[in-house]
């Protein structure tokens, strides 16, 4: 038998597809729609976070950005990596071209690099903040909506020198091992 609403297969006395009842009637259902975790973590600056409005910190920033917010393992990855890259497209330039293109391709690669950063900084740190949640939500399953707010200002209560001081920590570290490659490689 097949539903007279949309036309798809009854292997009962209901539609699956649609909801269509053999009475006339449709099966309606009210799902309770819960509350991302991130909406108790961040309250009113979740639209913020959500929709990636604070893109320049992490553009700025780069893999600083996710070790300012406590991550600190993933975040030396990444910095790494992202030391890595930069350095490798820096000899590269250095290496095979001429001398007056190199600055200009180094400064597109830089820009390039910060909007990558500004696109998915905030995205990694949203998606590592949810499996912290998660893991939250199982250790305390009665009464983790009232402290995920808590966490929120443990964890933003020193942002702004964590970056400042990481940033600074950063750059330095880049420079420096740039200045040790550039120096093996007897580019400078």
């Amino acid at each position: 038998m097949f539903c007279p609403n949309c036309g798809s297969k009854i292997k009962r006395d209901f539609c699956s597809h649609c909801g269509y009842m053999l009475n006339g009637t449709f099966i309606e259902c009210t799902k309770e729609k819960d509350e991302p975790l991130l909406s108790y973590y961040f309250q009113d600056k979740y639209d913020h976070f959500i929709r990636n409005q604070n893109w320049y910190v992490p553009g700025i920033l780069g893999p600083i950005y996710i070790i300012s917010h406590n991550y600190y393992l993933i975040g030396i990855l990444l910095f790494l990596l992202d030391v890595a890259i930069s350095l490798g497209f820096l000899v590269f330039n250095h290496i095979f071209l001429f001398t007056y293109i190199v600055r200009l391709v180094d400064i597109a690669y830089f820009i390039i690099n910060r909007f990558v950063w500004a696109s998915i900084g905030n995205l990694i740190y949203l998606k590592l903040l949810t499996k912290g949640l998660e893991k939250e939500k199982k250790m305390n399953p009665n009464h983790y909506k009232e402290l995920l707010p808590t966490y929120h200002k443990v964890d933003f209560s020193f942002y702004k020198i964590k970056c400042i001081l990481f940033g600074i920590v950063g750059i330095s570290l880049f420079l420096i091992i740039k200045e040790i490659v550039y120096s093996y490689l007897y580019l400078l």
